[in-house]
């Protein structure tokens, strides 16, 4: 899809894209934008990748962007727009300009929020990696995640936009009633699949107290608190976090958890993968942070962090109970059995962290 006559505030942002000095004359004829597929069950969120041409003092070059924009309150639900607000204060904060020494955003072309509350970023648009991440990818991940984990602890920020509720938002506490009823029931289906499992989350769920209490007295840093490899793109200088929407206050070892499990979870990384790199995903990420934290809490921040995801043994037993086929949103050409597969070797991996965790 192509337009005309783009407006200042892009011109802005292909001009910063384009790296034009201060005084050059920079002139967008036209802007063909092609959709990206992200987080399409949010109503009100478009991100396009667009592209041109632009004229710097007469001479033609070639441009792209990321465009990110998110609609106003009257139309965004409270969830997105908190999300895009807080991405926005992130960026024109300043906050992501200077992250770790091999972890960075996108950089930042140009925002504008408008009288309804419309909120556009123009970000770089960084070249997308193969998925799903195999194991060189994510060692990378894991190492560059434990040195922003370092660079930021005992420092925290404490602006007010910062997302405080990771806790609750990964463990769920309202939901704790109903994941128990799906336990209990054991549907043999679910038993055939899950076996003791089913019976050892029983007490993982009753005691997300306890996993929160370990997560809030480990050492605290910045976290994105969303490194599934969908986020994470690997550069010749480090790592590309994109969509910071819900950067804030973390245990170390969080973001960890976020891109060895989440990511399979997702379908953006194999439980075979993952398993075959786990150990020393947990020592890259450990000797990122030799001196600041002592290994033996990045792996307690770790397995504590994996506990909290708890849903993830409930909502595979409800899918093999219901019958229905198993999907993982990254992956929907994937065959159902093979992503129940995935999802139950991800099982393993919770209830091991859990067994650490609580004794």
């Amino acid at each position: 899809m192509s337009e005309r006559m783009p407006h200042a505030a892009l011109e802005a942002a292909v001009a910063s894209a384009v790296g034009a000095g201060h005084g050059a004359h920079v002139a967008v004829d036209e802007v063909h934008r092609d959709g990206i597929d992200y987080d399409a069950f949010l109503a009100h969120r478009a991100v396009h990748r667009i592209r041109g041409t632009a004229r710097v003092d007469g001479e033609p070059v070639p441009w792209s962007l990321v465009e990110k924009v998110t609609e106003g309150p009257a139309f965004a639900s409270p969830y997105l727009y908190d999300n895009a607000e807080r991405e926005h204060a992130a960026y024109t904060s300043g906050l992501l300009a200077e992250l770790a020494p091999r972890v960075r955003a996108p950089a930042l072309r140009g925002a504008e929020c408008d009288a309804e509350g419309r909120i556009t970023l123009w970000l770089e648009d960084v070249p997308a990696p193969a998925r799903p991440l195999g194991a060189d990818a994510l060692l990378a991940a894991a190492r560059d995640l434990g040195g922003l984990a370092a660079e930021w602890v005992g420092r925290v920020p404490h602006e007010e936009w910062l997302f405080t509720g990771w806790i609750d938002r990964h463990g769920q506490p309202g939901a704790v009633g109903a994941g128990l009823a799906v336990l209990r029931s054991r549907h043999p289906s679910a038993v055939a699949r899950l076996g003791s499992h089913l019976d050892a989350a029983v007490p993982l769920l009753l005691a997300q107290h306890r996993v929160r209490g370990i997560l809030e007295s480990l050492p605290q840093t910045l976290c994105h608190h969303d490194a599934v490899g969908a986020n994470v793109f690997q550069t010749e200088h480090g790592t590309v976090l994109i969509d910071w929407e819900s950067v804030g206050p973390g245990s170390v070892g969080a973001d960890l958890a976020s891109l060895l499990l989440a990511s399979v979870r997702r379908g953006d990384a194999s439980i075979a993968t993952v398993r075959a790199v786990l150990g020393d995903a947990l020592d890259a990420y450990a000797e990122a942070c030799a001196g600041v934290v002592p290994p033996e809490l990045v792996r307690r921040g770790f397995d504590a962090a994996v506990c909290l995801r708890w849903k993830l043994i409930v909502d595979t037993a409800a899918t093999l109970a219901s019958g229905d086929p198993a999907r993982r949103g990254s992956a929907p050409a994937e065959e159902p059995e093979r992503s129940m597969d995935e999802l139950v070797g991800l099982v393993d991996v919770l209830i091991g962290a859990a067994e650490r965790t609580l004794g």
